[in-house]
């Protein structure tokens, strides 16, 4: 069985590890770091990735949802 424990305070998630190691039957113990990189997103960053295609929207709705006869 697993058990998923989120906690925000670092001592007390150390705390709450010590007690763990100290129990016989718990086999092993897990950190996972949660790692946020906080960005805004870049609405211009998309612009231009179209530029020198040959496609239509027509064409990109054909291959979306498969129909010929659009």
């Amino acid at each position: 069985m697993k058990i998923i424990i989120d906690i925000s305070d670092k001592e007390k998630a150390k705390n709450i590890i010590n007690l763990l190691k100290d129990i016989p039957y718990v086999k092993n113990i897990f950190l996972e770091e949660d790692i946020k990189v906080e960005r805004k997103p870049d609405f211009y960053s998309v612009f231009g990735i179209w530029r020198d295609r040959d496609i239509s929207l027509e064409d990109i709705r054909k291959k979306a949802w498969g129909n010929e006869k659009l």
